[in-house]
Formats: structure tokens, sequence, C-alpha cells
């Protein structure tokens, strides 16, 4: 399991905002859940599986 960090739930909000990205879209695209999506964005959990992590951090990472 990863602890989620403040820097990196606030880098997937500004990058989520700037691509003026719903929760579907950001889904489809990292192939994250959506409601899973929610919950990080919302401060709901706190960690997430590496698997998940990976493919947020991969998005994240990735030149637009």
């Amino acid at each position: 399991m990863k602890v989620l960090t403040d820097n990196f739930k606030n880098a997937l909000i500004v990058k989520q905002a700037k691509a003026r990205l719903t929760y579907k879209e950001l889904s489809e695209i990292t192939g994250v859940n959506r409601f899973t999506l929610s919950n990080i964005i919302n401060g709901k959990t706190e960690t997430l599986q590496e698997k998940t992590f990976d493919k947020l951090n991969d998005w994240l990472l990735k030149e637009v």
C-alpha cells in the first residue's frame, strides 16, 4: 500500500483541472475506477494499492 501525500493529490487535482476532465474521463484515461478517483481527490482515502498509484503516477508524468 502507498500512502498518498498532499503533493500527489494536489498534482492530480491541478492536472485534472487544466485538462478539464471529469472523473469519468480521467477514469477512462488512467484505468482507475471513477469512485476511487473521487475518493482520492476529495480526501476520503489515505492509501492506495501500488498498481493504482502507478497508473496515476504514470498519467501525471506523461507530457501533454
